[in-house]
């Protein structure tokens, strides 16, 4: 899990071409996988809504019972990112894509590595933190609850990481303050 800061040093490390798979994949929150199978279906993003509605077959988890799945607060700008990924490379294999994000991190010097469910556990650990309801994070990750308390009982950021974290959940449309 990273910090903002962190964040922000990782995707400054990453060549132009891979970026929007990075951020698609922190900002939805999607499995790798998930996001794999994004690119290749394109109508699972509903722009009208700026929604990302998985069917049953995106995560072919065992243990998964929703039909459905929809990822949305999504920021603003969500549909030139998904642009950018959708037009762009698509996402390597999970062993290069580890390898690359491993590569990364050493060029923006974070240990330890970001490796490919780093993005996903950060936006639920941001989300979680920030205050956004559990089930509201639950329903989006497709999680249950016991899964989501496990990975994230123990989380800890300082008061300046918390306002990072507020304040980029907010610009990203997924934490709404006052609405």
């Amino acid at each position: 899990m990273l910090t903002v800061e962190e964040y922000d040093r990782f995707v400054k490390a990453i060549p132009a071409k891979f970026k929007p798979i990075f951020e698609l994949n922190t900002i939805t929150g999607l499995r790798y996988v998930e996001l794999q199978r994004l690119y290749y279906n394109p109508s699972w993003y509903i722009e009208s809504r700026n929604q990302i509605i998985l069917p049953k077959e995106a995560h072919k988890k065992v243990k998964q019972k929703a039909p459905k799945r929809t990822i949305d607060k999504l920021p603003t700008t969500f549909p030139y990112l998904i642009k950018a990924f959708q037009e762009g490379r698509r996402p390597p294999d999970r062993t290069s894509w580890w390898d690359n994000l491993s590569r990364w991190s050493e060029k923006a010097d974070i240990s330890p590595k970001v490796g490919p469910k780093t993005p996903r556990k950060t936006i639920e650990s941001w989300m979680l933190k920030a205050g956004i309801p559990e089930i509201e994070i639950y329903s989006r990750q497709g999680h249950d609850p016991v899964t989501s308390l496990r990975h994230y009982q123990s989380l800890s950021f300082t008061d300046y990481e918390m306002r990072d974290i507020e304040k980029r959940l907010t610009e990203w449309g997924i934490l709404r303050r006052g609405i």
